[in-house]
């Protein structure tokens, strides 16, 4: 199509690589294409076998969808297998709750955040296999407000309002739930677990937060020791009880502390690490946030 025959068996192609191997006709198709990957399928003859006819192109036509749609949705099952256990791991490092649940509620999947929270809160349990706030008020909202995440309707993609419930404790402040719904635009896509709606994620407010610092100290530019400076200080710990943990002076620790407001734009230590807790991820096995600042972040329980 490219070319004629005779300059086609003029060229350094045919003469050093078709024609040492014999080869005499070929065929192929592009099989697959994507923004990521591209792959085609060639068959070859030998001129002991002769060329392909009409017939064989006619009957490779024919095979050719059939195998471009096994290959795709064979690459699809693969990319929603390498997405749900990077989902997957992902969930597992967050410390809060995260559960996958169906039409009626049911649990699919949850985090062994989600599994401490219905093991040990006085807020949240499991009965039959649903997540069931132990406040009669809030598991009726609850209830009312999964069914309405979960209601497959396209025409109303743009209008749901994201839900976040107070599930108050027994002898805590409880928790809070925000529930997103699964079945709507490209969030049907967001996990490939067979039969997931809604996703409901589910924290406590006065819980010593785990945050991981290295994000932290790329976004402000600050050194890496001004980033100890600032995990050594978390607990609540002064400039020279901070110092005395680092082991250095603190004539050091507060040369660091200048440097580390300048940088963040904070004036007082307590404005530091509320901009250092809504800058971070809630990561498990990460530096502790104190208890006392997490509880001036709480949301406070309704009389």
């Amino acid at each position: 199509m490219l070319v004629d025959d005779q300059e086609f068996l003029g060229s350094r192609f045919y003469q050093e690589w078709i024609k040492p191997q014999s080869i005499c006709d070929g065929v192929g198709f592009s099989v697959l294409k994507t923004k990521r990957r591209v792959a085609l399928s060639a068959d070859y003859r030998l001129e002991s076998e002769g060329r392909y006819g009409h017939d064989d192109v006619h009957l490779l036509s024919r095979f050719a969808p059939h195998i471009c749609r096994s290959v795709a949705i064979s690459d699809a099952l693969n990319l929603r297998t390498i997405r749900s256990k990077a989902l997957e791991i992902t969930l597992e490092a967050l410390i809060f709750g995260v559960y996958l649940v169906d039409r009626k509620g049911r649990i699919l999947f949850m985090n062994s955040a989600g599994d401490r929270q219905v093991r040990t809160s006085d807020a949240l349990r499991i009965g039959n296999s649903r997540l069931a706030p132990i406040d009669p008020a809030a598991h009726a909202r609850f209830s009312e407000a999964i069914t309405k995440a979960t209601v497959d309707d396209e025409a109303d993609t743009q209008s749901y309002e994201i839900a976040t419930l107070v599930l108050p404790g027994e002898d805590s402040v409880g928790l809070l739930a925000t529930i997103l719904p699964l079945t709507r635009g490209e969030r049907r896509d967001l996990s490939s677990t067979p039969g997931a709606a809604a996703v409901v994620f589910v924290q406590d407010p006065i819980t010593e937060t785990s945050l991981s610092g290295e994000g932290f100290a790329q976004l402000y530019g600050l050194t890496p020791s001004e980033l100890r400076v600032v995990l050594a200080m978390l607990p609540g710990l002064s400039a020279n009880e901070a110092a005395n943990k680092m082991g250095i002076s603190e004539t050091t620790v507060k040369t660091h502390l200048h440097r580390i407001h300048a940088k963040t734009g904070t004036s007082k230590q307590t404005e530091l690490m509320r901009l250092f807790m809504r800058s971070v991820l809630p990561l498990q096995n990460a530096p502790k946030l104190p208890l006392a600042l997490a509880k001036a972040e709480h949301v406070p329980r309704p009389h």
